[in-house]
């Protein structure tokens, strides 16, 4: 990506937002206690709007990533390079 129109001489700051693939938090979150559908019932925390009772972030009617599944390739991938090069 060309930058030149945006970057100084000095006190430049890159910042970037790297993000995972939802399949990847859904097998993280399986190493989490289950606190979500048992025998076709909503939990009491959805119910009442309690807190959560674990650090799950995810919540699905139907678990097919298990623990131990192969996480997906994402996010940040390889060397990220800035260049400087004079202009003549």
């Amino acid at each position: 990506m060309e930058i030149t129109s945006a970057v100084k001489a000095k006190g430049n700051l890159l910042e970037v937002d790297v993000a995972n693939l939802w399949i990847n938090r859904l097998i993280g979150d399986e190493l989490l206690p289950d606190d979500g559908i048992r025998e076709g019932k909503w939990p009491d925390w959805v119910l009442d709007g309690s807190p959560r009772p674990s650090s799950r972030f995810t919540f699905t009617t139907y678990r097919y990533y298990k623990k131990g599944d192969e996480l997906q390739e994402s996010g940040l991938l390889g060397p990220v390079n800035i260049l400087g090069v004079k202009v003549k």
